[in-house]
């Protein structure tokens, strides 16, 4: 009999055991599972904040090779600072835009980048030009907002 009832204290503490790591295991997937929701919207709010800040980066280049209405009655020096101020506007928003591509959103370079596109884009002397992009802008500036409020740790 004391082998028997060491097997079944055995068995029985073996069964125990079973359900306290089956009781944990869920406890963690729930955890996770949990998390999961956010995991979502956070990917949803990044996505849409990339392909927003990706528009932008699109309507820079065009804004650098098309100038504003009168472009060709520039002087060249006035040329060379609109190519300029449109060159720097698609290199920000490319760098916005590409913090965003990943699961791991480089806050660190999107901050800064994003605070620099919309200072070039307001002291830009000829921004009533192009409703287009500052409408673009807004647009994207929402979604980093967004993304900003799921997504930062």
């Amino acid at each position: 009999m004391q082998d028997g009832t060491k097997l079944e204290n055995g068995t029985a503490t073996a069964h125990r055991v079973f359900r306290r790591g089956t009781s944990v295991a869920l406890l963690i997937l729930g955890i996770l599972g949990s998390g999961c929701g956010k995991g979502e919207e956070c990917q949803k709010a990044r996505l849409e904040a990339s392909r927003a800040w990706q528009t932008l980066t699109t309507q820079a280049g065009q804004g650098e090779l098309k100038g504003p209405p009168g472009f060709d009655e520039l002087s060249e020096s006035q040329k060379a600072e609109h190519t300029k101020q449109w060159r720097n506007l698609k290199t920000q928003a490319e760098l916005v835009s590409s913090s965003f591509t990943y699961e791991r959103i480089t806050w660190k370079t999107a901050d800064p980048a994003r605070e620099k596109t919309n200072e070039f884009f307001n002291g830009y002397s000829a921004k009533s030009d192009f409703p287009v992009f500052a409408a673009a802008l807004k647009s994207a500036n929402q979604r980093f907002d967004e993304a900003g409020k799921v997504c930062r740790d």
